[in-house]
């Protein structure tokens, strides 16, 4: 089944992001290359998905004793962004979705694909800026 059907089906997807891999800071690939949020909808008989893509702000890394954290924000601009908190003893995130400068939702995890799979499942909010494509 391809991707297509798979949207028609009702199959649901979870998007597990790459790991940030930068030569010279080999510590920062506990971190994700980006963070994708969708959500579908059906709309005259068509399929179109809305995404939203946040970017890393090196800039904004922190290491506070055991944890370290980052700010990523949203690539099509806006009052969007997400705090990604890694704990070095706990081996565990805690995630912060923020739309117009209001936490919308979070999650935490020990695992990298389990944590993006509840992270990510929060989908698009009311306000985020993001991209429509139809996808059949």
């Amino acid at each position: 089944m391809n991707f297509e059907d798979n949207v028609k089906n009702g199959v649901l997807f979870g998007f597990i992001p790459h790991q940030l891999e930068i030569t010279e800071r080999p510590e920062l690939s506990v971190f994700p290359f980006n963070v994708m949020f969708a959500k579908y909808k059906t709309e005259a008989g068509k399929t179109i998905m809305g995404s939203a893509v946040y970017e890393p702000d090196l800039a904004s890394l922190k290491q506070e004793k055991d944890k370290w954290s980052m700010c990523y924000h949203n690539a099509y601009l806006g009052k969007s962004r997400l705090s990604i908190e890694y704990d070095l003893i706990k081996k565990s995130y805690l995630g912060k979705k923020f739309v117009n400068d209001a936490l919308v939702g979070s999650a935490i995890g020990a695992e990298w694909k389990m944590f993006f799979v509840h992270f990510t499942a929060l989908g698009l909010s009311n306000g985020e800026k993001c991209e429509f494509k139809t996808v059949d």
